[in-house]
């Protein structure tokens, strides 16, 4: 998903694949969903990468806060 869009992922998944297109790392903290790592993923600059999560995704609306991305409003993970 892009980082700065946020999307949707399935109930149960085990990992989410975060797209930064900018030419910056960016640092994903403040993330609401149970299971997201205690240390808080940095996906390189112009790169997809995966976030483990420590447990399983369950339904619901998450929102994170992505260092790179200039937005008034935080992204959202939608679990379904």
């Amino acid at each position: 998903m892009d980082i700065c869009g946020g999307g949707t992922v399935s109930v149960g998944a085990t990992s989410i694949s975060f797209t930064n297109d900018h030419n910056e790392d960016c640092t994903i903290t403040s993330c609401t969903l149970p299971g997201w790592p205690t240390t808080d993923p940095v996906i390189t600059a112009k790169s997809t990468q995966p976030v483990n999560l420590t447990q399983p995704a369950t339904a619901g609306d998450y929102t994170y806060t992505p260092s790179c991305c200039r937005k008034r409003t935080n992204p959202v993970i939608k679990v379904q």
